[in-house]
Order: C-alpha cells, then sequence, then structure tokens
C-alpha cells in the first residue's frame, strides 16, 4: 500500500539499512514522524561464517526480534568472512537493483557526519533509481546521544574496538553513566567505530526485547559481548548454553562443571550458596567467605602494597592504572594444573578485584581441556540478580540459583515492609576516605531499600569522587563509611581522616551523632546473596527504631570522634 500526502506526490517507499544498532533505531524513530517517507523494510548484512549481523557480532534470532517489534520485514544479505568490499559491493548491488525494480524510492543510513562514508552511498546509488536518505546527518553526537537516552532508547554494547576505549565497557547499557566514562577525544555517538550497540527498547519498538549479557571474547582485534535472548520471566532460570563469539577462546565444556576455580569473592559466594562450595578448586586472595574456602589455593596477588593510608593506596593504585597495566596477578600456571571447568571472573572494575582481562591473559595460550569463562558484570540490583543466575547456569543448577534468588529477594521484601511509610534520612555513604568517594553501583539501590536517601550515589552508575565542599553542602543526617576491601577494624582508622577536615564537627550526621562505620569488604562491597544481609545493616542504621540491631559491633560501630568509644556494641580496642 502507498501512503499518499493529501495532494502531494506518494510518500518514498524507503528501506532503512539497519545495523541493529541505537543510530539505525533512532533513523527510524526519526523517519516514521516525516510525511514523505514510507519505512517499508529493514535491510542488514549477515556473517556467513558465524551467523551474526556483520561488525556488531549480533544473533540472528535478536535482530529478527527487532524487526517484529518494530513491525517491518527484514532483509537478509549474506557476506562472507572475511568480505572484500568488491564481495560487498556486487551482493549489495544486485540487491539494490531487484528492491529498485520492486517499487523501492530510496534507502536511508544512520549516519551522521563522516563525509567519505556518505559520497560512497551516494555514489553507489547514483543512477540506480532509489535516493539516499541521512535522517540524523548533520546533529551534533553529544546532543543526540542525550536525545536518544532521553527519549527512551534502551541499547547494549556489544562491540568495541581496544585501541580506543577500554575493553570493559562492552556489554555494558547506553546510558548517561556510560557517556560519562567514555575517554576523550571518544564520539558519544562511536561514528568512528569505537563501539557499537543493539538497541532493545525505546520508542520505534512496540515491545521490548529482553536480553541477557552472555560470554565475552575477542576476535579480529575487537571485543565482542554475545548478548543471549532472556528467558520469559525475569525470575526464572533457565538453563542454557552460551557459545563463544567467533568461536576462538576455548569452547564451553562439554561435561559436567566438577572443577571450578573462583576469582573473584562475591563468585565464591555465589557458588557456595548455589550449594556447590564442594566442586571450587581455586580462590583469589581476597576470597573468605565462607571460611572454608580458606583451605583452597590463592591464585591471584595484588601487584601494589596493601598497607599504608587510603591515600597512599590511592596513589599506588592509580600509578598501576596509569600505564594501563593490570592491578593484580595471576598465577597462570598453578591455574592450568587445577584443569577447572568452569573459572568465574568479573569485568566490572579493574581496580576492585582480577577482571576478565587478568583471566583472559592468563588462558589465552591454553590447549586441550577447555574451560569456560563466566565473567560477572555487577552495575545494579538487577544485574547482580542476573549475575547469579548466570552462575547458576554456568554451575548446571539451575533450579537452586531459582532458590537462592527467591530467598534473597524476599529478605530484601522484608526489609521494605518493616521501614515502610518512615521518614527517610538523607544519607552520604562513603566508600572511599581519601580522596573522598561516593557509592555508587547498587548501593543507592540497598539504600532506598533500607528506607534512606542516598545523597551522592547513582544507581548503576559507577561509583564517583565527590568534593568535600558538596559533603558539608549536603548536610547528611546520617553518614556511613564503608571503604571498598576495609574490614570493620581498619575501616575505623579513616576516622581521624575525617575529624580533621575543616567542618567534620558541623555536619548534622555528627551532631545527632549518626556516623557510623560498617564492614564494607564483607557486605557492601560483595554483589552476591549477603547484599541482603547489607540491607538489613542498613535498616539498622537508618531505622534503629524498629530495626533488630543483630550486625552491631560485629558488622558496624557508631563512632563520630577519635577520642569517643563506640557508643554501641564491643568496642575493637
Amino acid at each position: 500500500m502507498v501512503r499518499v500526502l493529501g495532494n502531494r506526490s506518494p510518500a518514498m517507499r524507503t528501506l532503512l539499512s539497519w545495523s541493529t544498532g541505537k543510530d539505525s533505531a533512532w533513523s527510524l524513530n526519526v523517519l516514521r514522524q516525516r510525511r514523505d517517507v514510507e519505512v517499508i523494510g529493514l535491510v542488514t548484512t549477515i556473517n556467513s561464517a558465524f551467523g551474526r549481523v556483520a561488525m556488531h557480532g549480533v544473533r540472528r534470532a535478536l535482530a529478527e526480534a527487532q524487526a517484529e517489534a518494530v513491525g517491518l520485514p527484514l532483509y537478509w544479505l549474506e557476506i562472507p568472512h572475511p568480505c572484500p568490499n568488491d564481495a560487498y559491493e556486487r551482493i549489495m548491488g544486485a540487491f539494490v537493483e531487484q528492491q529498485a525494480a520492486a517499487g523501492v524510492a530510496a534507502m536511508a543510513f544512520g549516519d551522521l557526519f563522516l563525509e567519505d562514508i556518505r559520497r560512497y552511498r551516494e555514489t553507489r546509488l547514483a543512477g540506480t533509481g532509489i535516493t539516499p536518505l541521512f535522517p540524523l546527518w548533520g546533529i551534533e553526537t553529544g546532543k543526540l546521544a542525550r536525545e536518544m537516552i532521553a527519549g527512551g532508547l534502551e541499547a547494549y554494547v556489544t562491540c568495541v574496538d581496544p585501541r580506543k576505549l577500554p575493553a570493559r565497557l562492552v556489554g555494558r547499557r547506553f546510558d548517561a553513566a556510560l557517556l560519562a566514562e567514555l575517554p576523550p577525544g571518544v564520539d558519544p555517538c562511536a561514528e568512528h567505530g569505537e563501539f557499537h550497540t543493539f538497541a532493545c527498547a525505546g520508542p520505534m519498538f512496540r515491545s521490548p526485547i529482553a536480553v541477557d549479557v552472555g560470554s565475552i571474547v575477542r576476535r579480529d582485534g575487537f571485543v565482542f559481548c554475545d548478548l543471549v535472548p532472556a528467558p520469559p520471566q525475569n525470575t526464572a532460570i533457565q538453563p542454557s548454553e552460551v557459545p563463544q563469539v567467533g568461536g576462538e577462546l576455548p569452547a564451553r565444556r562439554r561435561g559436567p562443571a566438577n572443577r571450578v576455580v573462583s576469582l573473584i569473592a562475591s563468585a565464591t559466594e555465589i557458588a557456595c550458596a548455589l550449594g556447590c562450595h564442594h566442586r571450587l578448586v581455586g580462590r583469589s586472595h581476597e576470597c573468605d567467605y565462607p571460611p572454608e574456602v580458606l583451605q583452597l589455593p590463592a591464585l591471584t596477588a595484588p601487584k601494589f602494597k596493601v598497607e599504608g593510608a587510603s591515600a597512599d593506596i590511592h596513589e599506588r593504585v592509580s600509578a598501576i592504572v596509569r600505564h594501563g597495566l593490570s592491578v593484580y596477578r595471576v598465577d597462570g600456571e598453578a591455574l592450568k594444573a587445577l584443569e577447572p571447568d568452569v573459572i568465574l571472573t568479573q569485568d566490572h572494575c579493574e581496580v576492585c578485584a582480577v577482571s576478565l582481562a587478568d583471566v583472559e591473559a592468563a588462558t589465552c595460550a591454553w590447549t586441550g581441556r577447555p574451560a569456560e569463562i563466566v565473567s560477572l558484570r555487577p552495575g545494579s540490583m538487577a544485574d547482580v540478580y542476573r549475575d547469579i543466575a548466570r552462575v547458576a547456569r554456568a554451575l548446571d543448577v539451575p533450579e537452586s540459583g531459582e532458590r537462592v534468588l527467591a530467598a534473597m529477594r524476599a529478605r530484601l521484601a522484608g526489609v521494605r515492609r518493616m521501614v515502610a511509610g518512615r521518614p527517610r534520612p538523607r544519607v552520604a555513604f562513603i566508600e572511599w576516605v581519601d580522596p573522598l568517594m561516593a557509592g555508587g553501583n547498587w548501593m543507592p539501590e540497598l539504600i532506598d531499600m533500607a528506607g534512606g536517601e542516598d545523597l551522592f550515589g547513582e544507581s548503576g552508575a559507577h561509583s564517583d569522587w565527590m568534593a568535600w565542599d558538596a559533603l558539608l553542602a549536603a548536610n547528611p543526617e546520617v553518614i556511613v563509611v564503608a571503604p571498598c576491601g576495609y574490614g570493620l577494624a581498619r575501616c575505623l582508622e579513616e576516622l581521624p581522616l575525617l575529624e580533621a577536615r575543616p567542618g567534620w564537627s558541623d555536619i548534622a550526621a555528627v551532631k545527632q551523632k549518626r556516623v557510623y562505620f560498617a564492614d564494607g569488604n564483607a557486605y557492601f562491597n560483595r554483589p552476591g546473596p549477603r547484599l541482603a544481609h547489607s540491607a538489613e545493616l542498613l535498616a539498622e542504621l537508618l531505622h534503629p527504631e524498629v530495626a533488630d540491631r543483630k550486625y552491631e559491633g560485629t558488622a558496624w560501630l557508631q563512632r563520630t570522634s577519635f577520642s569517643s568509644r563506640a557508643t554501641a556494641g564491643a568496642g575493637l580496642d
């Protein structure tokens, strides 16, 4: 059917070049607002070797789900791998000729400002009878990225060029937090190919496409994230195989996950909560809970001295990172000797724990016995739930995963009920003292569940630095000090640093004796099942009038000055 515009010419029957990413999705949104254009279909290229959308590495099934969600047919053009330019032009030329004969009048592209790319497209379409359209052309890319996000577009980063930005950003949501983390010189819309995305929700879709973040692999100089269709319900956990993108890293094991190495403390706790502690054969130097895991060999160590003032530790770590080096050392030979079926790691923070890159470097030369690498990325509570489900699937115990998640959600719901309707104190959660850092990621959600208002953290965004003057100006009613990696005794050593700062005694929380020092290492810094305990702990601090004080003295102490005694619980002196 041809759409007619009153007495004007019929709208141009238009095909949209569909990469599965944000730019093509937003182009569709813009084109549908034009009366002179009728988008009648999508066209994309698929890599014949891997069955995935070229460059973006997206599964065919997900691209088809997008087409169904936008209500348009999707035309597939199969290209070889690698694909010489003459082969691409031959395949695309034949398709254009066919579509022109069928009455297609225009083809739209999501290009933004690269003149050579636009000239190439215009040249290839010249004389075919098909007009090239560029609906996003010339829009300032920072403004465009913000408009996409504000307009409800949701997307995940599926591919990263590690020469241009950190590989850890692959698999991240395309949101304001991601834009803030992009290195200088990186285009906010990645027009130079810095990264690629998969759009899963927004005004162009009739319904969102639910996805889970799967394996992370390196291929052809790029880092890819394998997005997989999510289970029908977010709370359900189904066994699933997650094949490697491109298949260059060792394939997923074919036998049971009998030998597991966990190189991150939260994953160790998850594995044990799933009832798989007997399968663990190795751990990181930070894995210490439950206590029986201390019997396992430690396979990692920090490359910096962990003793001293927080400012000194910060400077040592920063110096390593500035030189592009890994913060931790992995004993590759000892790891290989353990012959693991599954290796649990993370790519959320290169400073907090051994990263995916560290594990890949230690295992890249392995041959023979395959090991599945499961990398966790907990940026929010939803991510934590998803990571627990992923570990459960990897260890072949999905039912145990359902049980752990149900118990965790039940405890958190209990905390919400307990504090419901009560006044919400304004909270500053301090994750590092010198320099000052506010807790981010899942912490704002935990504070909200426990009945508080987080003044500085942003849910789902990395913990960020904050100025001392900003803390004074916010004048929090409650301050919780729980530095990353510090137990309670070490945490208390930070009090003199705070007490010495100008204006400390004028803060409302100090005046009201509502400054709490907590065991961040055991509770807040480990995104696993014990985050439910962390919410209960926070409720004790924010609403002592209704919460049982079962964590007092062992997990937290109340203290406002170094010279004072702890106001509750047994002191640690």
